[in-house]
């Protein structure tokens, strides 16, 4: 389908917010986790937005918005910059906080950096059915100016096409948290005046993450316990039982899992347990992660039902793992005799059939050597040769 008739040009602001600082990666691992870590901050960005902006693109790893037929106040427009940033670096501090994952990508999330080009000139748009594209010599200019000589890995640049718009940008000095840095660059469409502001005053703006108790508090009792050996590896075994997605290939009785907030596992995922033959199905939270020179584990909780479930994985050899798995209940008598009289030898039978199932699927994976789909690379160094 051709595109429609372009329409005409109208002033417009261009607001592009850029992430930087990733290296280059060259594993599997790296790769998907550097998506996904890329993919929350962008999605952070866009629900920072509080001036009405419109996202026309997202351009790989920075997002084109545009405001039409308004110019936006020095404050107004810096106010929105500092939101960007703040919600931006808190997610990576809580991210780092609450990594399990050590490979490249996720252990150096935390150096991640934000850029954000303001200007402002004549745009039109295409449009294809529900689509449209930004154009003109003044996108053009936006994203020339991403590439720049500014000496701070963090700033907002703002040219003097944006700043001469309206009136109000005289104010700039009132507004902004450092001082303005006046220069012109000169690229390939002739030179352009802007200044720059640098982002790092507004890191004493960002919180601290909170500390958080996923805990079920007070008295809990142990309703069943058993163990397994799976003939795979531990990190192999963790990756399985951490894979929230994957679940009902190898619990019995659950038909999938959803809702999780967040697709690389860390401390504070959650999902929802899709149960068969259940109307109402239970969310867990993933909490407590330990790991040691030849253990892993995790606690999931169950808020709703005072549930919680201890997996604990033991290296026994290069290729075998001692699985534990505890089910607790929070303390009540009447739960607890309840279970004990009419669920519990269904329970067994339902845990042990799954633990079969889960040596079976890490054996196979071991066997084709085929990654697991959470790909979480655990700090636990090679087992020693006897």
């Amino acid at each position: 389908m051709k595109p429609s008739s372009p329409n005409a040009t109208r002033p417009t602001l261009l607001f592009i917010p850029d992430i930087s600082g990733f290296t280059e990666f060259v594993s599997a691992t790296e790769i998907t986790h550097s998506q996904h870590i890329i993919r929350e901050l962008l999605e952070i960005l866009i629900d920072a937005n509080e001036m009405g902006l419109e996202v026309s693109e997202i351009e790989g790893d920075a997002i084109l918005f545009y405001l039409q037929d308004r110019t936006p106040t020095a404050a107004e427009l810096l106010a929105q910059v500092q939101r960007m940033y703040v919600r931006f670096h808190a997610h990576l501090k809580k991210y780092e906080t609450h990594r399990i994952c050590h490979c490249g990508a996720c252990s150096t999330a935390n150096n991640l950096k934000l850029k954000v080009i303001a200007h402002f000139g004549d745009v039109g748009k295409n449009q294809v059915r529900e689509h449209s594209k930004l154009f003109g010599k003044d996108v053009i200019v936006a994203h020339r100016l991403m590439k720049n000589d500014v000496p701070h890995d963090e700033y907002v640049l703002i040219t003097h096409q944006l700043m001469n718009a309206c009136s109000s940008w005289v104010q700039i000095q009132e507004a902004a948290w450092a001082t303005p840095e006046q220069r012109q660059g000169g690229y390939d469409f002739g030179s352009i005046d802007h200044c720059y502001i640098p982002l790092s005053a507004l890191m004493a703006h960002v919180p601290e993450p909170a500390i958080e108790d996923y805990g079920i508090p007070g008295k809990k009792t142990l309703l069943i316990e058993m163990e397994a050996v799976i003939e795979a590896p531990i990190d192999l075994v963790f990756n399985v039982v951490a894979d929230l997605t994957n679940r009902h290939r190898w619990v019995i009785g659950l038909r999938g899992t959803d809702r999780l907030n967040s697709k690389i596992t860390r401390t504070g995922s959650t999902h929802r347990c899709i149960l068969k033959g259940k109307e109402s199905d239970p969310f867990f939270v993933l909490h407590d992660l330990e790991t040691g020179r030849d253990f892993v584990t995790f606690t999931e909780t169950n808020h709703r039902d005072g549930i919680c479930n201890v997996y604990t994985m033991r290296r026994i050899g290069n290729r075998v793992t001692r699985l534990r798995y505890a089910s607790f209940l929070k303390h009540n008598v009447f739960k607890e005799c309840m279970f004990r009289l009419f669920m519990k030898k269904k329970y067994l039978e339902v845990v042990r059939g799954s633990l079969d199932n889960l040596n079976a699927c890490c054996k196979e994976l071991d066997r084709t050597g085929e990654p697991p789909a959470a790909q979480i690379v655990l700090d636990l160094p090679a087992m020693e040769e006897a």
